[in-house]
């Protein structure tokens, strides 16, 4: 008797693409982050919690434009970052135990580490996720690409200031500016500006 398997299968309706469904958006969006906002050499991010932060404020535009206002290196400066549309979200993240988190950051830098675009150092500690050479080609291409011009401006944004601070200034900060949407927030609830 032949396999009926999926023969009885009814597709999904259409609906729109979603970027936050794709792997391949967030390992473009963490390529450009940790190129344009790691240290040398590498460049790395070091820490889980710096990398969350600092990719808490690459996907939610209005809050990098609200800690913007707030540090004393770019408040009221002409190069201080401002949104074009402080409620977007690029991808949504969920309050966790030390504020914005992705459950899928594990899945991400598995599939970069896979393609041999990063690698994650565990013998520092913190940890330390960090550009291959084949990982900051792409970086560079991506970087170079029209539609990638929004993350890159933030990231540009983030440098010197917020991708200076440590993982745990930055929890910190988060928590200050943020209490509503992040810091008192309950847990796995997504966050919304």
């Amino acid at each position: 008797m032949p396999h009926k398997i999926g023969s009885r299968v009814v597709p999904p309706p259409h609906r729109a693409w979603d970027p936050d469904d794709s792997v391949d958006f967030h390992a473009s969006r963490l390529l450009l982050l940790i190129h344009l906002c790691g240290k040398e050499p590498g460049p790395y991010i070091e820490g889980r919690t710096k990398f969350a932060k600092l990719d808490f404020f690459l996907r939610y535009p209005g809050f990098l434009e609200r800690a913007h206002a707030s540090l004393p290196q770019t408040a009221g400066q002409s190069h201080a970052f401002v949104a074009m549309d402080a409620r977007e979200v690029e991808a949504p993240m969920i309050r966790y135990r030390y504020g914005p988190w992705d459950h899928r950051y594990r899945q991400f830098l598995f599939f970069l580490t896979a393609r041999n675009l990063i690698t994650v150092t565990v013998s520092h500690k913190p940890e330390r996720v960090k550009l291959r050479p084949a990982g900051r080609a792409a970086a560079v291409r991506l970087a170079e690409m029209e539609q990638f011009q929004p993350l890159v401006r933030r990231c540009e944004a983030m440098q010197g200031n917020l991708a200076s601070m440590s993982g745990t200034d930055l929890k910190n900060l988060i928590y200050d500016l943020f209490p509503e949407e992040v810091a008192d927030a309950s847990f796995h609830r997504e966050i919304r500006p």
